[in-house]
């Protein structure tokens, strides 16, 4: 329990520190001091100084994040004037059916005069053809600005928001790009990156759409290509989760190859290695964002527990996985996604008995299909109850059909993944036989689209939610942690 403390106490000194800005010089002379008294705190109670010694460490490590914006920065050139600059793509590129966004690490501008060095990351807006990848050196012509930031208190602030990527300048449309020869960067990112394209494409070739782009979003985490009226379908019916790679994902590979393991009788660390490799270029290859890397800390932890026969305790590898990511970058604190995701994870966790208490009460069928049905409307009340107050608070947007959507979809997600990713497989070996495998992945990924688009047709499906304050988000969420704190007290 006092691990969790600690853990929690880095989290909060990063929300506090990110959000109040304090000096950094002050901020380092009270973390100093905080390491003084736990040095010196000899009373049984330790922890407590420990705990305040990790907040302010936590806020240490944002403040140190904190980008310094030197005289060769490119942000002092985002005047709306004509700029030429040289770069590289620094990361994986976000599709949609729009265009791509490509973040370029810019390393020169260009003057008819000369070229000079310069520093600093720009968010460019491109159309979605040609495609570029991590790596790609460009020299790209256009009009530097700074992104908008929120009109008004509440509003999403974009400004901040690439601030926290280190993001202070975008360029929309350039009006002229040119791919020069010498790549930069990573080339084994690169080479992932264009491996997964090449995946899509082979994708593409084994189904016809939806199907196609349905598979590439829940094998891939692309979602790009998906047909609006499909995405919103899964909105619609709350089942977008679906779409992206999340820590189900991860289970199902991690149980794929557990059972590989076993067949193949290897010993236990040999496979713990091999299952670990994988996991780690599957999270690579499906881009490596905040959640997907979550997950896969997650279940490389969860992993690592069992290899060691060492019972895992599911709080501290979730804010194990928490504080390594936060380590690394702590402005993944703000991510939506990663929000999103570790709070699903944690209602898990702290609601997933007490639901399967209410709906033990319900005398479900022991038929084994009436079991996976219960056994996902379990997990998806159980996950919405963290999640449902924060996504009201940026969305407002209410699902009422989504516990008999997740009931009806969630179950098939494995066998789709399953029998998708060996269709994948068979087609990057001989594209004849991906398509004769493709076959078996055709069912389970129209039963998904299918259902998803049946049920989102009802006017009454979703419902929209009045906007609220920050206050009113913090009252419910310390009402429902007074809630579960009941229940452990009187109910456990």
């Amino acid at each position: 329990m006092k691990l969790i403390q600690l853990a929690i106490g880095w989290l909060v000194g990063i929300a506090l520190a990110g959000s109040l800005n304090p000096p950094f010089h002050w901020w380092a002379t009270v973390t100093g001091l905080g390491f003084v008294v736990y040095l010196f705190d000899r009373s049984s109670q330790r922890w407590v100084s420990l705990s305040a010694l990790c907040l302010l460490l936590g806020g240490l490590r944002v403040l140190i994040a904190q980008p310094l914006l030197g005289p060769l920065h490119i942000e002092q050139w985002a005047d709306g004037a004509e700029r030429t600059l040289i770069g590289y793509v620094a990361e994986e590129p976000r599709r949609d059916d729009f265009g791509q966004k490509i973040v370029v690490a810019v390393t020169h501008t260009v003057t008819p005069e000369r070229l000079s060095p310069a520093e600093g990351r720009i968010l460019v807006r491109l159309p979605p053809y040609p495609p570029y990848f991590p790596g790609d050196r460009l020299q790209l012509e256009g009009r530097l600005s700074r992104p908008d930031p929120a009109r008004r208190a509440g509003e999403f602030d974009y400004r901040a928001y690439l601030a926290r990527q280190n993001i202070f300048v975008i360029m929309n449309r350039p009006t002229a790009i040119r791919q020069l020869d010498t790549p930069a960067g990573d080339r084994g990112i690169s080479a992932i990156s264009r491996f997964r394209e090449h995946c899509r494409r082979i994708v593409l070739r084994l189904l016809h759409e939806p199907q196609a782009a349905l598979a590439i979003g829940i094998l891939l985490g692309i979602q790009a290509g998906l047909p609006e009226t499909t995405r919103n379908a899964f909105a619609v019916t709350g089942t977008s989760h679906i779409l992206v790679v999340s820590g189900w994902n991860f289970s199902i590979a991690a149980a794929a190859l557990t059972g590989l393991a076993r067949l193949l009788r290897l010993p236990p660390w040999p496979a713990f290695w091999l299952s670990l490799a994988v996991m780690w270029v599957y999270a690579g290859f499906t881009g490596a964002s905040a959640a997907v890397v979550r997950a896969a800390m997650m279940a490389s932890l969860a992993l690592l527990a069992r290899t060691v026969e060492r019972q895992s305790e599911p709080w501290r590898l979730l804010l194990a996985a928490c504080w390594l990511l936060t380590l690394i970058n702590p402005y993944t604190l703000w991510d939506l996604g990663f929000q999103l995701s570790a709070l699903a994870t944690a209602s898990l966790f702290a609601f997933g008995k007490p639901v399967d208490v209410w709906l033990d009460q319900m005398h479900w069928p022991t038929h084994p299909i009436s079991a996976a049905m219960r056994e996902a409307l379990g997990a998806t009340l159980a996950a919405q109850v963290l999640t449902l107050p924060l996504m009201l608070y940026h969305f407002g947007n209410l699902s009422l059909i989504a516990p008999l959507a997740n009931i009806l979809i969630v179950p098939i997600v494995p066998f789709a993944m399953l029998l998708g990713g060996c269709a994948l497989i068979g087609g990057l070996i001989w594209l004849p036989l991906g398509q004769w495998l493709a076959l078996g992945a055709w069912l389970p990924l129209s039963w998904i689209n299918n259902v998803a688009t049946i049920l989102s047709q009802p006017a009454w499906a979703v419902v929209s939610f009045p906007t609220f304050p920050l206050g009113v988000l913090v009252i419910a969420y310390a009402a429902i942690a007074g809630a579960w704190w009941y229940w452990l007290r009187h109910v456990v």
